[in-house]
């Protein structure tokens, strides 16, 4: 009995005292603390959720509350209303559930950093950013004389253009003043364009922005990079590219 009132939405203690009231008809809160073996405030605690719930009802007499515990059959109304008002938030929590997930998703946003190494790695990176088959925003590098970056331009920037042009991938970089001439050969070729900034932004580094990921290439006699996928990240430095793409200047 006391298992089938628990399964039914009573808890242990209301389940214990409800059963012992019943038995006693009408009584004081000491006879059922007393038969119930519990600590006297789980019985008062309990005795007012009853009240609460319809299932229980007290009169005074002599200014001393005597508890009686109404027809078992309250049960059912009980039940009847609780079960609707699982039903209600059942529906609540459904019409909620799409919003729910959408802020799930935004927060296990993927996030990972992959480190690349020499020549081969900086070619990996360089052609990550053409998977995306999205515009890329470059910060470009000052350091045009290491010879890591001779190497790319001779054997990897060629055919990296290329397949951009042919997918027709929007590109921007910005330079530093340094790098005025190269601006210029960048900007004819197709669906690029370039800007110059002032010499305090030379840098030998790139940092490449597309989708949700940036990379970056540290040129040197021994290069090396990374490519960090976060849309957050990628989206925070996209805002800082287009703010100085405003200020910077045509070549």
């Amino acid at each position: 009995m006391l298992e089938a009132l628990r399964k039914a939405g009573l808890d242990k203690n209301e389940s214990v005292v409800y059963v012992a009231l019943l038995r006693r008809g009408t009584a004081t809160a000491k006879p059922i603390i007393e038969s119930t073996k519990l600590h006297r405030q789980l019985v008062y605690n309990s005795l007012d959720s009853l009240i609460r719930k319809g299932l229980v009802s007290y009169f005074l007499e002599s200014n001393i509350k005597h508890f009686k515990a109404c027809d078992p059959k309250q049960l059912l109304d009980y039940f009847e209303k609780r079960r609707r008002m699982l039903a209600k938030r059942e529906k609540i929590f459904k019409e909620a559930i799409p919003q729910l997930e959408k802020i799930f998703n935004q927060e296990r946003e993927s996030q990972s950093a992959e480190i690349y190494h020499g020549n081969r790695g900086m070619k990996t990176i360089l052609y990550d950013t053409l998977k995306e088959n999205k515009e890329i925003l470059i910060m470009g590098a000052s350091d045009i004389k290491s010879e890591a970056f001779l190497y790319h331009s001779k054997y990897i920037f060629p055919n990296y253009y290329k397949i951009k042009e042919k997918r027709e991938i929007r590109l921007k970089i910005l330079f530093s003043v340094d790098m005025r001439n190269r601006s210029k050969e960048i900007d004819r070729l197709k669906y690029s364009e370039s800007r110059i900034l002032p010499k305090e932004f030379t840098s030998n580094s790139n940092m490449m922005i597309y989708g949700d990921k940036i990379a970056m290439i540290f040129w040197g006699s021994k290069p090396f990079g990374v490519i960090i996928q976060s849309r957050d990240i990628a989206n925070s430095n996209r805002a800082r590219f287009d703010l100085l793409w405003k200020i910077a200047k045509e070549p």
